[in-house]
């Protein structure tokens, strides 16, 4: 099955692994996978380069069976050892160059170095706290009580084209993604929808699958309590 018919169908749980944060990364993939997760996303927003990456993820892919996924923090952060990859445009940022310049360079990159990747075009929005990504990124945050403002983003994120649209807080941010701001995404986006950034609990995570994402992501919580996970697998499948 594509990558793109496997996160459009249904709501699942994904598990976000940053190397540069995690040196037990195999403990935390072994952890996440016997808790049901449905795949595993590597990637950060800060110092991993090629090699790091593509280690890592031959040895996930070495235990998993389920999809491991690029989730670039950079160009650098590519590698034909996984079943896919995320290509972020950040649209919110004031940059130009992570909205489109980056995309260009890796446009490059993917289609000389990397064409067996499957490429799931993603608007990336930063919401909220913003976390490392907004911060790196240049982007201003939309605030979590403006969904009116999220839903604008992903219609012109439908209207453009993008295969998935991507809500995110920021690793460990205070609060996660309002229902009411996934609500206004999934109305007029009816591709992939993904949220992300401060889920700690299976009640949170129950309230926001409730809403009809395809993908619901842990990665602060799988690095400091990843016996959590499982509760939150739970919440998002009973939902």
């Amino acid at each position: 099955m594509k990558l793109y018919e496997y996160l459009i169908e249904g709501t699942k749980h994904f598990t976000l692994i940053d190397p540069d944060k995690s040196v037990d990364y195999l403990k935390i993939a072994k952890y996440a996978l016997e808790a049901g997760t449905d795949g595993i996303l590597v990637g950060g927003s800060l110092g991993i380069r090629e090699s790091q990456i593509t280690q890592v993820v031959k040895d996930i892919k070495s235990i998993a069976h389920v999809p491991v996924v690029i989730f670039p923090g950079s160009i650098s952060q590519l590698t034909d050892e996984a079943d896919g990859v995320l290509f972020l445009s950040v649209l919110n940022s004031l940059d130009p160059y992570y909205i489109i310049g980056a995309q260009i360079q890796g446009a490059v990159l993917l289609a000389k170095h990397y064409p067996k990747l499957e490429v799931i075009s993603t608007a990336y929005i930063i919401i909220g706290d913003g976390g490392a990504a907004g911060f790196v990124s240049m982007s201003k945050p939309i605030p979590y009580t403006r969904p009116d403002i999220v839903m604008a983003y992903a219609l012109a994120a439908n209207y453009i084209g993008f295969k998935a649209v991507y809500l995110e807080a920021g690793s460990g941010a205070p609060q996660p993604a309002p229902p009411e701001m996934v609500r206004a995404a999934r109305r007029v986006f009816p591709r992939i929808l993904i949220v992300g950034g401060g889920i700690r609990s299976g009640e949170v995570a129950y309230t926001i699958a409730r809403e009809k994402p395809n993908v619901i992501v842990t990665g602060t919580l799988a690095e400091e309590k990843p016996e959590k996970l499982g509760e939150i697998i739970r919440a998002i499948k009973s939902a």
